[in-house]
């Protein structure tokens, strides 16, 4: 089997399935992560490692046939390739009785499966419990329907109780992203606040061609490959999108709290905590509240791209259609929603250097304060120890002035956070920092995009 992409930051995945692969016992995994996450690419690369079938269904009612010719010829078997396997008990039984040795079987997108018959699963857990248990097989569902999959790991799944393992795969981190291109920090901030941390949306990304070029090419045209990318992947996961589209519409365009959204996307408040709900599960909404104190929560999108396209792109969708060049009028909107963006990358950054022991102590908690129109970028804390890190994010370039003067009222609100008798420092992230080692001189930590790029490489 030839791999061709690069293989980034998935060796806690890796080790996971090698260690369960290394039990030498009977092993039902469930793996699984939205579309583009890497998923299939990283069971191939365990594949290539131990060995094994490789089996991907589609939404078709041939997979058993198709099973049938791929195991055929794993286990060259030609009577199987004559006589294909005509219900699911008969292929669990095949499966059992090839597994007196270890053998690793990956059945792809699973949830295809499941949708063309109801009795999938139940059929599987029988066989699980009456052959394939005392066998040495590992068995690896994977799936990309995140809904689906969080429902087979529920109690109401009817293999709850035999999985030996499970993995969500997640995006992956801003500074393992800097290793698919040769690009400069700064671009790679934004192609990060769109793409976010998706292997293959950068994997698609092309550093010849200046960023908003790619913009055009991957998400801003009719026809490019990312147009309409969320609209697909809702309408996969969800009967009717319309409200949730006006929700995750209302949340791009800065209206986070439950109220607002409500009145913006037109949805009864009674109403609305459903479907924020079922936003938060797929993984593309996510509740924010103050790390310290009580306050009301924030909702955000957690996922980049549906954030770009919900304030850039769906607003502009008749342009498009109409093969109007809409980047021009992006540009100056596109610099705000880079600093919300790129507070979420400093955030990374902070976690990097905590993990590093590079900061005066080490934080278990970090995340956003706000109460009373007065707010903090991030706070950074340890309990225990009493101790607060107090920082704020800017995507400018700062002169010293401005710089210490984002500081000292960065003091002044620290004091409103109320941790009286803590051990409190105070610090700065931006795109540029002029005669930052003047002001670390002087016990305020200082960051910009040159301490980023070292931490990259």
């Amino acid at each position: 089997m030839i791999l061709t992409s690069k293989f980034i930051d998935r060796e806690a995945e890796l080790n996971f399935l090698r260690e369960r692969y290394n039990s030498g016992e009977a092993e039902l995994i469930i793996l699984y992560g939205r579309r583009r996450i890497g998923k299939t690419y990283l069971l191939r690369k365990f594949l290539e490692e131990t060995g094994g079938v490789y089996l991907l269904a589609e939404e078709n009612e041939t997979n058993l046939e198709d099973f049938s010719l791929r195991l055929a010829d794993y286990f060259k078997d030609p009577f199987l390739r004559e006589n294909p396997i005509r219900s699911w008990g008969a292929f669990f039984t095949y499966l059992a009785g090839k597994s007196g040795e270890r053998l690793v079987v990956v059945i792809d997108e699973v949830q295809y499966l499941a949708r063309s018959d109801r009795g999938f699963l139940s059929t599987l857990q029988k066989y699980w419990d009456l052959h394939l248990s005392n066998t040495r097989i590992m068995l690896v569902l994977c799936g990309s329907l995140v809904s689906f999959m969080e429902g087979m790991l529920s109690a109401k799944s009817p293999i709850y109780g035999r999985r030996t393992g499970a993995w969500k795969v997640d995006e992956i981190g801003f500074f393992d992203a800097l290793e698919f291109h040769p690009i400069d920090i700064e671009t790679a901030v934004k192609v990060y606040s769109v793409f976010g941390g998706v292997p293959q949306y950068w994997a698609d990304y092309d550093p010849s061609k200046g960023f908003w070029d790619n913009m055009r090419a991957l998400l801003l045209s009719k026809g490019a490959k990312y147009y309409d990318e969320p609209k697909y992947l809702l309408k996969e996961e969800l009967r009717d999108v319309s409200r949730y589209f006006s929700i995750l519409r209302a949340i791009a365009l800065g209206y986070t709290r439950f109220g607002q959204i409500a009145n913006k996307a037109k949805i009864e408040t009674k109403s609305l905590g459903k479907y924020l709900n079922v936003l938060e599960e797929m993984g593309y909404v996510r509740e924010e509240k103050p790390v310290v104190g009580r306050g009301r929560g924030v909702y955000r999108i957690s996922d980049a791209l549906f954030n770009f396209w919900f304030r850039f792109a769906f607003p502009r969708r008749d342009e498009i259609e109409m093969g109007f060049d809409v980047v021009e009028g992006i540009k100056d909107e596109f610099s705000e929603y880079l600093g919300l963006a790129f507070e979420g990358i400093a955030k990374q950054f902070l976690v990097e250097l905590n993990r590093a022991g590079e900061l005066p102590f080490r934080f278990t908690k970090i995340g956003r304060w706000w109460r009373k129109g007065e707010e903090i970028d991030l706070v950074a804390l340890n309990e225990r120890e009493k101790k607060a890190l107090f920082v704020e994010v800017k995507w400018k370039d700062l002169s010293e002035r401005e710089a210490r003067g984002i500081l000292k009222d960065l003091e002044r609100k620290a004091e409103l956070v109320g941790l009286d008798g803590w051990e409190k420092y105070y610090g700065l992230v931006a795109k540029k920092v002029e005669r930052k080692e003047r002001l670390r001189g002087e016990g305020w930590l200082v960051w910009d995009l040159g301490n980023f790029g070292q931490l990259g490489k």
